[in-house]
């Protein structure tokens, strides 16, 4: 094995290793807060919609 294919194994790792992690940061957190942000909307109208009303969380005025 020659310098120039250690040097070119060393490139191809880092460059792996670089967009590597700009992909997880870049596709799991937005993934992850919008599903966040999901489960908030269900439980917001499951405590304030007609399902409250119905498991009686919610008084009917």
């Amino acid at each position: 094995m020659s310098i120039a294919e250690n040097w070119a194994r060393v490139f191809v790792v880092i460059t792996f290793l670089t967009f590597g992690e700009a992909q997880i940061i870049g596709g799991i957190v937005p993934n992850l807060i919008a599903f966040g942000l999901f489960l908030g909307a269900i439980g917001y109208f499951a405590l304030n919609g007609k399902m409250a009303e119905m498991f009686g969380w919610k008084n009917k005025n």
